[in-house]
C-alpha cells in the first residue's frame, strides 16, 4: 500500500456527473478545493434531462462559471437504470433550485472531454456517475488514456460490497460494458468504491451545524443530508448516509488522505447475480495491475473538509 504525494496546488478536473444527492454535495466539494474546466453529464441516479438541470442549477448557485455539456441518455446497450427512490423524482430530494438561466453547452459530451485532454496538460477526470460517456470518449479516441494525468472513480467496490445488487455497485451496474471498456483501456485509474465510501458518513449532527451557519449553500446541503437520510433510511434520522462522490473530488485534492493499492480489476458483465461486479484480485501474487483501489481514508478530516466547502 501507499500514500500519494501532497500537491499544494488546486489539480485542475474535468467533472464527469449525474445529480444525484451526493453528486451535489461532491460539486459543492469540488468548487472549493479544485480548478473546474467544465463538467459533463449523463443519465444514472435520474435521467439526462434532470442531471442537466440539476447540474446547472448547482452551478448557479456556487456562482460557478464553466461549461456544461450533456452525454449519454443511456448505456452503452441502451438499457437506462436510475435511483430516483434514493435522490427523489427530480434528483435532489426535497431540496429546489430556481430554474437555471444558462443553457448547456452542447449535447456531445463525447467530444468535450476529448477536447478538454486534448487542451489541458495537467487535467485529472472525475467520473461521479456510469461511466458511459468515458467509454464513448475511449472509444473515438484510444489516445486520450494517456494524455490525463489520471481518471478517479466513483464506482464498484473491493471486498464485494454492493448496494443496488449485492454484488454490485450502482454506477457500475448502470453501464457495466462502459465500465469494462474503461477498466480495460490502460487509463491511470483510481477506484474510490463502496468498501471506502462507507467509512465517510454524515447525518443530522452535520446537518444541524450546516443550517445553523444559514447561508444560501450550507442551508442547500443541510436539506440534501436531511433529503438524503429520508429516503434511504425512511425518515429515521438516526442513520448516517455515505459521502460517496464527495470521496472521489476529495481523493484529487487531498490524496494524502486516502491509501491505495494496485490491483487488477475486472468487471463483470454477463452473471445472473454478479452483473456489474467489480471483481479485485486480492491473490498473494495477482494478474497485472489495471488499477488503483482506495481501502483506506481519514473520515474525520474528510468529514471537516466537506463542511468547510458547504459553509460559504
Amino acid at each position: 500500500m501507499f500514500k500519494r504525494s501532497v500537491n499544494k496546488l488546486k489539480p485542475q478536473v474535468l467533472i464527469d456527473c449525474d445529480p444525484g444527492i451526493d453528486d451535489a454535495i461532491a460539486l459543492v466539494t469540488a468548487a472549493k478545493y479544485t480548478e473546474i474546466i467544465g463538467i459533463t453529464t449523463v443519465a444514472g441516479n435520474v435521467p439526462l434531462e434532470s442531471t442537466a438541470r440539476n447540474t446547472l442549477a448547482l452551478c448557479e448557485l456556487l456562482e460557478l462559471d464553466v461549461p456544461v455539456h450533456t452525454g449519454a441518455a443511456h448505456a452503452l446497450q441502451g438499457q437506462l437504470v436510475t435511483a430516483e427512490e434514493v435522490h427523489g423524482d427530480a434528483g435532489l430530494g426535497t431540496l429546489t433550485l430556481p430554474t437555471p438561466r444558462k443553457a448547456i453547452s452542447s449535447d456531445d459530451a463525447p467530444a468535450y472531454i476529448i477536447d478538454s485532454i486534448g487542451r489541458h496538460e495537467k487535467l485529472h477526470l472525475v467520473a461521479l456517475g456510469p461511466l458511459t460517456n468515458i467509454a464513448h470518449a475511449i472509444q473515438r479516441d484510444p489516445n486520450i488514456v494517456h494524455q490525463i494525468v489520471d481518471l478517479t472513480i466513483m464506482g464498484g467496490s473491493a471486498h464485494g460490497i454492493g448496494n443496488i445488487t449485492a454484488a454490485a455497485e450502482f454506477n457500475i451496474f448502470a453501464d457495466p460494458e462502459a465500465a469494462s471498456v474503461v477498466f480495460s483501456s490502460g487509463v491511470r485509474l483510481n477506484m474510490i468504491g463502496l468498501n471506502l465510501t462507507h467509512q465517510v458518513q454524515m447525518g443530522l449532527a452535520e446537518s444541524k451545524r450546516l443550517a445553523s451557519k444559514n447561508t444560501v449553500v450550507s442551508r442547500a446541503v443541510a436539506e440534501l443530508l436531511l433529503s438524503y437520510q429520508t429516503l434511504i433510511y425512511a425518515g429515521n434520522l438516526s442513520k448516517t448516509v455515505p459521502m460517496h462522490d464527495p470521496c472521489a473530488i476529495l481523493a484529487v485534492s487531498h490524496p494524502e488522505l486516502f491509501t491505495l493499492t494496485h490491483r487488477n480489476v475486472t468487471v463483470e458483465t454477463n452473471g445472473t447475480y454478479s452483473r456489474g461486479l467489480t471483481l479485485v484480485d486480492e491473490r498473494r501474487v495477482p494478474a497485472e495491475s489495471n488499477c488503483r483501489v482506495a481501502y483506506e481514508v481519514d473520515s474525520k478530516r474528510l468529514i471537516k473538509l466537506i463542511l468547510n466547502a458547504s459553509m460559504i
